[in-house]
């Protein structure tokens, strides 16, 4: 059987840069195959022998082994990728003919630091400095004294950059976004993932980004009201509230657009419909992905779990008028919630006694009235 050919324009058409000095073309793409915390020019590493393995490899219609296995993973188990990100960005580009040595950012991906005004239960302290301060590990990263070279790039290429994404720690609370914004044209989209928590008055970066011709707003949270504060400690629901009401209002009444990035996890594999609802009083939808294979992970969970996540989805496509991307995301969760065997209760209730003796004290006994189904099954 013949294997279907896949192509991505990510190696000729992206660029990647994190707070740890990587330069990558992809946020997905695997760190280690150009190198980690890269010290020379960002041309070096997107002209260099490693790079154009990866765009041999993807002329030929298959994706490198390593370097893709993070679009391999996903697609596999029918999830879409970041391939599709890079592809939707640069239709026009032809990956059979582009020549080995090309590269043209049309998406520019910028994570200055790991600045973070939240300690959301199911990150860490690498990608928030609120959660270094409490596991008092001092992590704060950012490639600030590279500011310059890399502003000096984009400007450089500004006649192929279709789009700029800015990405967290926080971006919103960045002053260095606030200096990229002013150096990009109105006609290059800016797209931006916030937790939404901060106060937009108080601050220069949602001003400027609510003032923008083309912004895509990617709103992350993924449950409401005390629920929403337990998960995303830190943070004030009536602000995100009020705050995703302004972006809503901008959004419909211009050329912006955007919606809810949810994270699926036992957090709301049983209250799906309360944030669908939440989302349809707002005129707005849901982009949702997956936490893969820890605690979190519903379908890592017991079979009664499992089976309270699947009749939520079933609830969910009862209650609402469905999209084809969101039916497919529901399609593919619930048939890897029927496929799940594993059993992370212990590690589940570890984590959450941590949560509320350790790290989060003030949400003692908070999980227990807030998601009161899980506990009786845990």
């Amino acid at each position: 059987m013949q294997l279907e050919k896949k192509y991505c324009a990510s190696p000729w058409r992206g660029l990647h840069l994190n707070f740890e000095g990587q330069v990558q073309t992809c946020c997905a793409a695997h760190p280690a195959v150009l190198g980690k915390n890269h010290k020379g020019s960002i041309e070096s590493v997107l002209q260099s022998d490693a790079i154009k393995e990866v765009r041999a490899s993807i002329k030929q219609g298959i994706l490198h082994e390593k370097y893709c296995n993070g679009c391999i993973k996903r697609e596999n188990a029918g999830f879409a990728s970041e391939r599709d990100w890079h592809n939707n960005i640069s239709p026009d580009f032809d990956c059979k003919t582009a020549d080995i040595d090309e590269h043209k950012p049309a998406l520019i991906d910028v994570r200055w630091n790991n600045t973070c005004n939240l300690a959301c239960t199911y990150c860490t302290s690498y990608f928030s400095t609120k959660w270094a301060s409490i596991v008092n590990k001092k992590v704060n990263k950012t490639i600030n004294t590279d500011y310059q070279k890399i502003i000096d790039y984009i400007a450089k290429h500004q006649g192929s950059v279709r789009e700029v994404a800015l990405v967290g720690g926080e971006p919103l609370m960045m002053k260095e976004n606030d200096k990229l914004l002013d150096i990009l044209p109105d006609d290059v989209l800016v797209t931006v993932i916030t937790n939404m928590t901060n106060d937009f008055d108080k601050m220069p970066v949602p001003k400027k980004l609510l003032a923008r011709p083309r912004v895509g707003w990617s709103m992350s949270f993924d449950n409401i009201g005390d629920r929403f504060n337990y998960v995303r400690w830190g943070s004030s629901w009536e602000q995100l509230d009020k705050n995703v009401s302004t972006v809503s209002d901008r959004i419909h009444n211009s050329q912006q657009h955007g919606g809810i990035q949810a994270v699926y996890t036992i957090y709301n594999c049983t209250r799906l419909c309360e944030l669908k609802q939440y989302a349809v009083d707002r005129n707005l939808n849901i982009t949702w992905q997956h936490v893969w294979g820890d605690q979190l992970d519903p379908t890592q969970h017991n079979q009664t779990i499992r089976n309270l996540a699947i009749k939520e989805i079933q609830k969910f496509r009862n209650t609402f008028d469905v999209l084809d991307a969101e039916a497919t995301w529901l399609n593919n969760t619930e048939e890897q919630l029927k496929l799940g065997n594993g059993n992370k209760s212990k590690e589940f209730l570890k984590f959450t006694d941590d949560v509320e003796n350790l790290w989060h004290p003030d949400q003692k006994g908070q999980f227990a009235k807030l998601w009161p189904e899980l506990v009786e099954v845990l």
